[in-house]
């Protein structure tokens, strides 16, 4: 077991999960300002010079959920209640509940590894075997009928996770499915009454983006790589890319980084890849070079067996310094709760990362 603040091969550990809100209030703002711009534009321009800036509204969409997954992570704000408020309304466009996803999601670290894992998305890799279906996986058919089918419900008073989650985690589940009926049963209203494409332009045309966009994200995660194994760096993927897009998945390319210590916040991922990158079995030297293996196996109906690991040396900083670079043990779990109490255990897994 290793405490926070103890004497370790990582002296900066408590230090790498503290969290600074700073660096994630600039990722709003950009978000916000692009936001703004984008909107205007669509409103502004006649047709077909709107279609432009509606599409980016729906890459804009995608970002908003992988900037509202750090912050189910509670590593976006030191207090929980803002990071709630923000999460929720973050994934509001792309109709992701906050509550529901990070139910789901802690768990998906839990259990990664075991028989149990199960994706919140309900993406069902194992029926991901044709070009037909890749299509079906990208607008994630089975996910959002299960979202309409859980906003009627809330909006009848029904607990839809009560099975899944604890009472006070389903109330704020069917809290945010009912948001969702409002805002959707708002979207519908003023289309009528008012005789407007408004949310045609601003929700429905860039929805048709964000969904297939955060699709894409999530698809090199985990798919290929050995999930029979509890063990991150065998089971998860890592991937080089420009810091354009390490900025556009929000840090979601350092993903054998994130399960390894799920309480580091994004903007350290950098600084956690040099302590784990020389271990890493799953490493892509760009989304290019995943998603042409991802084809060729798909061609060859091969997606489900553990794929042949990239021979490259994977180092995204390569310092000048001649001092070997530390080491500890593959996993550290535990990470949550180190925002809030730091002399809290890690254990030794990060698959029972609890945050």
């Amino acid at each position: 077991m290793i405490r926070v603040g103890e004497d370790t091969e990582v002296k900066n550990l408590r230090e790498i999960v503290k969290v600074n809100s700073i660096h994630f209030q600039w990722k709003l703002i950009v978000y916000v300002l692009a936001l703004t711009i984008l909107i205007g534009l669509t409103l502004y321009l006649p047709l077909p010079y709107w279609l432009l800036p509606s599409l980016g509204l729906g890459l804009a969409y995608a970002h908003a959920v992988e900037l509202q997954h750090q912050c189910l992570h509670n590593t976006a704000y030191r207090s929980r209640f803002w990071g709630r408020v923000v999460g929720v309304l973050l994934g509001l466009p792309s109709l992701v509940s906050f509550s529901d996803y990070q139910n789901s999601h802690l768990k998906h670290h839990r259990l990664l590894g075991t028989p149990e894992d199960k994706e919140f998305f309900n993406y069902a890799y194992q029926k991901l075997n044709s070009f037909p279906a890749l299509i079906t996986h990208l607008w994630m058919g089975r996910h959002y009928r299960d979202v309409m089918g859980y906003i009627v419900k809330s909006s009848l008073g029904i607990l839809v996770r009560k099975n899944e989650a604890t009472d006070k985690m389903a109330k704020k589940i069917r809290f945010e499915y009912q948001l969702m009926a409002v805002f959707l049963a708002t979207m519908a209203l003023v289309t009528i009454f008012f005789d407007t494409t408004l949310f045609l332009k601003l929700w429905l045309i860039p929805l048709l983006v964000a969904v297939p966009t955060h699709a894409l994200i999530e698809l090199p995660e985990h798919i290929g790589c050995n999930t029979t194994r509890p063990d991150v760096l065998v089971n998860t993927r890592t991937i080089k890319t420009n810091k354009l897009l390490v900025w556009f998945v929000n840090g979601n390319n350092y993903h054998v980084e994130h399960h390894w210590l799920p309480a580091v916040p994004n903007d350290k991922f950098p600084e956690l890849h040099t302590l784990v990158s020389s271990r890493i079995t799953y490493a892509d030297i760009s989304y290019r070079s995943f998603y042409g293996q991802f084809f060729r196996n798909l061609r060859k109906n091969n997606l489900h067996q553990a794929w042949e690991p990239a021979t490259i040396n994977f180092q995204l900083i390569k310092t000048a310094v001649s001092e070997p670079k530390p080491t500890i043990e593959p996993a550290l779990s535990g990470a949550s709760e180190a925002n809030e109490a730091p002399e809290k255990t890690l254990s030794a897994k990060s698959s029972s990362a609890s945050a």
